[in-house]
């Protein structure tokens, strides 16, 4: 399940932090408190028809009596109730379209679901079923248990991970915040069992302590109505005592660790305030501006020192923690990293921070609050984060508090906080394990394994077939406006009025593997890493104070972005190409960059990713093919700035360009727009080719490379395969994968190897089918010991969607998954623009999603089993294991 990370930056939970009015209009907003104390907040948004429905119960890892033990009733929420199997809850989570998922944090445990607005009654449904009357069997926690301890395994396999929890275990010794809330293996093992998980859920699940948020294309009367209806007769419950949190004064201390990464990872944490604090708002500021690029953090990596540079911070009700971390060369002393950091924090702690900053980083919070209209997730989490987690009102309490932060405040929090003699220091660096062990002949190959759950579906409630019974042909949800100007770029505009902003999505098509001058690999990284460092008319710093002038942000290369406030659209848009098409490419910051990709060529030769990466193409491709060709530090070593021009000319064109603009602007203000700044753009020669050759079906292939710091086996089953887009067995190739490892708890691969034998965390399958060249993927995490078996259980569910037709029900399901992916995909301007960035760049139909879903309402089960068995090669995979070897 989804865990809090440390490394989200606080704007991305947070709303508009500056003094603006109210972001929503109070129609569209509805709040009731049902006589059991349930709150329910609805918050109308007409983006699409589309909801997103958070129930938050204030409980977390702060209440707990065993480490583990909120995180492990979480899982158990999804393992069935006196009126909802386990098998039906999954079956309703595919049904909806399948975005639905939990997370534990310290005092908050979320269960959310996005499905389309018109089977908002099903989500309630499920949440009411779930709300009292939950099993919390032993069986079911034995079946349960493994997957868990999977999940502890993944996550201690990840230095970054280690360090946190150990930095958070010493940070707040004696407080509940202590403890991240994974749990272990011995808790799950030996001391979590039905009966404690039984009484937690007893004394903390009940109404009068949770809240309802529901957002999207909903009547909100309607919706309380509705819940009233389902919840109204769930009983309260007194609740009992929380923990009190004493913190201890600071100790320093320091960390230290190894990594299978390319790259020597230095964190310097600090206690920062919880939500509580009269310093927060403040905090979110002096967070923003530490990760401002005209920074001095930032000013690490511009200068060639640091790879990245971040400042993150996790906050709890009473205190908080952050870090300011650092990558770079495994040939930089992490002991020097360290001491960067705490140059910057300790001149901002006694100089105080540039107040250009502090208003650049208000502005942007602002702008937050327009751009969470444009998620109709984001807006459902937005709210859970403000009224659920930091217990205000709404969002908007964030706005006011942050409207009325000062430089004054934002130089006493970092006075306060950022003290370099309590901090905790921590690095990992990297260690090589191994290069890549290619087995014998076959080694690969799986036995037989016949343990497999019966491919069946149970009847669901009344209420839930209704969702069902909706399945029918799709219709187009988008009206976007497809153009061509006149010198060839590609236009595409979706208008959207929800919110008074504008998202803008581009993408050059290029294939450097087919146009890279031979011995040059790597100019196509290195120039689009060189853009942002200064353009003919602003330097770096000067360039990046322009975008925060508009509270925009723009990405460059063969792949850009833009996201503006449509009052500033034709600013935003005059930053974008004049980065894009007008860079500096001046020689100082080219000579900063190339050392900065030379060194991270040279330490990636060594990374476990890297090295599985390389022998999976070089496995799965023939000699020779594009598709092979990397950059090494020979041909980054041997670079000049003469290259970059040259593929900056040869490769940025605007008749290979495709630009999709999307949000509250007209097609005919946005092509007025492209033209404007884009227009005088012109391509230089013939149009390249960029599409790879067709290529045979790979050889079956065993690759092992061993990691450091590894619990746990990533492996990853992966073969080409003939069958291409728009030929006749797409479709029936589609749902097969859908059916099989479509990425919900329905699919065979989840119920085998997950929910029936815990033999995994995670698990899935891919396939993509290109122009060109097509591959399918298997891939899951388990342990060293479990790896085996699990890739035989796999193989053996691939086999039987080979062997055995599928029932009609089955096939419907699985139908109803991808029908209502096409509703879910419309709920978010970001998704929307993405989507029909991928189809334009592609030349396919904008409406290329109900075009396939249309096609996939005709197929038969039949039709699955024969494109299945016909395309899918169970003996051809490349198997591929980052970790310890399996036995």
């Amino acid at each position: 399940m989804r865990r809090v990370c440390l490394t989200l930056l606080l704007a991305a939970c947070m709303g508009s932090m500056a003094g603006v009015a109210p972001a929503h209009a109070q129609s569209d907003v509805l709040r009731a408190t049902l006589h059991n104390g349930l709150r329910v907040i609805v918050v109308r948004d007409r983006l699409a028809p589309v909801v997103t429905s958070m129930l938050n119960y204030e409980v977390g890892s702060n209440d707990e009596s065993i480490t583990g033990l909120a995180h492990a009733q979480e899982h158990m929420m999804f393992r069935g109730s006196a009126s909802l199997s386990a098998n039906q809850l999954a079956e309703i989570g595919a049904l909806l379209g399948g975005d639905y998922d939990a997370d534990t944090q310290d005092r908050v445990t979320q269960y959310f679901y996005a499905a389309p607005a018109r089977d908002l009654d099903v989500v309630l449904h499920v949440e009411a079923t779930r709300a009292e009357g939950l099993l919390d069997s032993q069986q079911a926690w034995n079946e349960e248990r493994g997957a868990i301890e999977q999940e502890v395994t993944q996550d201690n396999s990840h230095a970054d991970y280690r360090l946190q929890a150990q930095a958070q275990a010493l940070l707040f010794a004696g407080t509940p915040y202590a403890d991240p809330g994974l749990g272990t293996l011995e808790s799950f093992g030996k001391h979590i069992q039905a009966r404690q998980l039984q009484a937690f859920y007893r004394a903390w699940y009940h109404p009068n302590n949770a809240t309802l948020i529901v957002a999207g294309d909903v009547e909100p009367a309607a919706v309380v109505a509705e819940v009233e209806r389902l919840f109204a007769g769930i009983p309260a419950a007194p609740l009992p005592a929380r923990r009190s949190v004493h913190l201890r004064k600071l100790v320093p201390a320091v960390l230290k660790d190894t990594s299978d990464q390319p790259y020597t990872l230095a964190q310097v944490y600090y206690r920062m305030p919880g939500y509580r604090s009269r310093d927060y708002a403040a905090a979110v500021v002096l967070n923003d501006v530490l990760n401002s690029q005209r920074g001095a953090l930032y000013a690490l990596v511009a200068s060639g020192r640091a790879f990245e540079a971040d400042f993150g911070q996790q906050t709890f009700m009473e205190a908080g923690m952050g870090a300011a971390e650092l990558h770079v060369a495994p040939s930089v002393r992490p002991q020097q990293a360290i001491t960067w950091i705490k140059a910057v924090a300790g001149d901002y702690r006694a100089h105080g921070v540039p107040a250009a900053l502090v208003e650049a980083a208000k502005r942007a919070e602002l702008a937050q609050a327009h751009f969470k209209r444009n998620s109709i997730e984001g807006l459902a989490q937005q709210w859970s984060q403000a009224v659920a987690i930091e217990g205000r009102s709404s969002p908007d309490d964030d706005v006011a508090a942050i409207s009325a932060v000062s430089v004054a405040d934002v130089n006493r929090v970092a006075r306060t906080y950022l003290d370099n003699a309590t901090a905790l220091v921590a690095y990992a660096v990297p260690k090589s394990a191994g290069g890549v062990h290619e087995a014998a002949p076959g080694a690969g190959k799986a036995a037989e394994q016949n343990a497999l759950v019966p491919s069946k579906t149970e009847p669901l409630p009344d209420w839930a077939e209704g969702a069902l019974a909706r399945t029918s042909t799709p219709h187009a949800l988008l009206a976007p406006v497809e153009m061509t100007l006149a010198n060839g770029i590609k236009l595409v505009v979706q208008r959207e009025t929800v919110s008074p902003t504008v998202v803008v999505r581009g993408l050059i098509k290029t294939n450097p593997g087919l146009q890279e001058a031979p011995h040059k690999e790597g100019v196509a990284t290195l120039t689009a890493t060189l853009l942002p460092y200064g353009t003919a008319t602003y330097d770096r710093l000067q360039y990046q104070a322009q975008l925060d002038a508009i509270a925009a942000s723009v990405a460059t290369g063969t792949s850009f972005s833009l996201d503006v406030l449509a009052a500033a659209f034709d600013r935003g848009m005059q930053l974008l190409a004049d980065d894009e098409l007008h860079p500096a490419l001046h020689a100082a910051a080219f000579a900063t960059v190339k050392q900065q990709e030379y060194q991270d060529v040279v330490a990636r030769q060594h990374a476990p990713s890297h090295l599985a990466g390389e022998a999976l193409r070089r496995a799965l491709l023939p000699q020779g093919d594009p598709g092979t060709r990397t950059a090494t530090p020979q041909s980054v070593g041997g670079l000049t700035l003469d290259d970059v021009r040259a593929w900056y000319h040869a490769a940025y064109r605007p008749d290979m360009t495709t630009i999709v603009v999307t949000g509250d602007v007209t097609p005919e203000q946005a092509r007025a727009e492209v033209e404007k700044w884009f227009g005088a753009w012109r391509a230089q020669g013939p149009k390249p080719v960029v599409d790879d050759p067709p290529v045979p079906q790979n050889a079956a292939k065993d690759l092992q490379i061993a990691a450091t710091g590894r619990l746990q086996d990533e492996v990853y089953l992966v073969e080409t395969l003939g069958l291409l887009r728009g030929e006749p067995q797409a479709p029936a190739l589609r749902l097969a994968d859908a059916i099989l490892g479509g990425g919900t708890f329905a699919s065979d691969l989840y119920q085998n190897l997950r929910v029936s034998s815990s033999l995994v965390y995670f698990v899935g399958s891919d396939l993509t089918l290109g122009k060109t060249r097509s591959q399918f993927t298997i891939a899951f995490g388990a342990m060293p010991a479990s790896a085996g078996a699990a890739q035989r259980l796999a193989l053996a569910t691939l086999r039987r969607i080979q062997e055995q037709v599928v029932s009609e029900q089955r096939l419907t399901h699985a139908k109803a998954t991808l029908l209502n992916g096409v509703t879910l995909n419309a709920g978010s301007y970001q998704g929307v623009a993405e989507q029909l960035l991928g189809y334009a760049a592609e030349g396919q139909p904008l409406d290329e999603d109900v075009i396939e879903a249309t096609r996939a309402l005709a197929v038969t089960p039949a039709q699955v089993r024969a494109a299945a068995a016909a395309w899918l090669r169970p003996d051809g995979f490349v198997r591929v294991v980052i970790g310890p070897a399996p036995p």
